[in-house]
């Protein structure tokens, strides 16, 4: 079911989170590791182990099979009550929220913070990565499109502060000096469309969908050519705790993963599914619109499955060192820890062996 990574080439659709903040969290290394060990019951008396997973993001369709596996009632049947603490653009970080004792489990978007904190003393362990390809992208029209570095050349380009650094990696890996002119603008991709400039950093499962729903643009009207494609892939959507909690909790970890696997594979083959759970149960006091979270839920199947081959969830040690390491280094990132020392694939494999029996 594995297969040898050993002669794997270097991939050329992996995506890099657009979150940019580089800011250490030497904050998180003076807090207290997850508790854990709390329970709960069924309406039949029975006990549940909970576990508390603090999302990066809000209670939104990114979290769509987890949402299927919950309402299946896949965790109840492992034995454990999930407790979903929701993210946002005010909400503190899963790093923060896991380092303080007030989540057992994180998933974090930004890979390259989640990196940075090891620097901070903290003691990580990833047991699986929601997305095989992580969302980051540069967005383009496609009268004047972006597919590599050279198309920036000279080019005013546009994004959220703090994501220069991609820009000046794309150019760095392509063997070029940095040549453009950077605008700073929100998540809104407006100044795109009204011709403000020639790419602009996304999320390929949002801003693109904002194109279609808002200005009416038709798939080949744009163009998202992912960090990936320039260079930068990445793992997405971390699933990690303190090493202390994993290890001591290593069954319920199996059993997390394998009711978490199960919804994630029901959830590729209805995206309707999980973008109905998100909007009328898990996310019912956003306003999510439906059909937005189903088409949202699409384009990120195709980012949760990958293409390496590998199961969903998985994470290659030798991967992400040889091929998403130089790209971190591109974009100025230093001291990164050994991809050995943090990923733990045991729990991941033991429930995939389990689902198969």
């Amino acid at each position: 079911m594995f297969p040898n990574r050993a002669n794997r080439t270097s991939p050329h659709r992996h995506r890099a989170a657009t979150t940019a903040g580089l800011a250490l969290v030497t904050a998180l290394a003076l807090s207290g590791c997850a508790a854990g060990g709390a329970t709960a019951t069924t309406e039949d008396g029975e006990e549940l182990t909970t576990i508390r997973v603090s999302l990066g993001w809000i209670k939104n369709v990114e979290w769509g099979g987890f949402w299927i596996a919950d309402q299946n009632g896949y965790y109840e049947e492992e034995g454990l009550d999930i407790e979903w603490i929701g993210g946002g653009p005010n909400a503190p970080s899963t790093m923060a929220t896991v380092a303080a004792g007030d989540a057992d489990l994180g998933i974090v978007p930004s890979t390259q913070q989640w990196l940075q904190t090891f620097a901070a003393g903290n003691d990580w362990t990833a047991i699986g990565a929601l997305f095989q390809e992580s969302p980051g992208a540069l967005v383009s029209l496609a009268d004047d499109p972006v597919r590599s570095a050279e198309d920036l050349v000279g080019a005013t380009v546009l994004g959220q502060e703090g994501t220069q650094i991609n820009y000046d990696a794309a150019f760095t890996i392509a063997g070029l000096e940095p040549d453009y002119e950077f605008i700073p603008v929100g998540f809104d991709i407006a100044p795109l469309v009204e011709g403000q400039g020639k790419a602009y950093t996304a999320y390929a499962t949002n801003q693109p969908i904002m194109l279609e729903e808002q200005y009416g643009l038709a798939p080949d009207d744009y163009v998202v050519t992912l960090y990936a494609d320039l260079g930068m892939p990445l793992y997405g959507n971390i699933v990690y705790g303190d090493s202390a909690y994993i290890s001591d909790n290593g069954d319920d970890m199996e059993a997390f993963m394998r009711a978490s696997i199960r919804g994630w594979q029901e959830n590729g083959e209805d995206p309707s599914v999980g973008a109905e759970l998100s909007v009328t149960e898990f996310g019912a006091d956003l306003g999510l619109d439906l059909t937005q979270q189903t088409r949202e839920n699409e384009l990120q199947q195709e980012l949760v499955v990958g293409e390496y081959g590998d199961p969903l969830f998985w994470m290659d040690p030798e991967t992400m060192r040889d091929v998403m390491y130089p790209g971190l280094e591109a974009a100025g990132y230093t001291d990164l820890p050994a991809p050995e020392d943090f990923i733990d694939m045991s729990y991941l494999e033991a429930a995939y062996a389990s689902l198969e029996e």
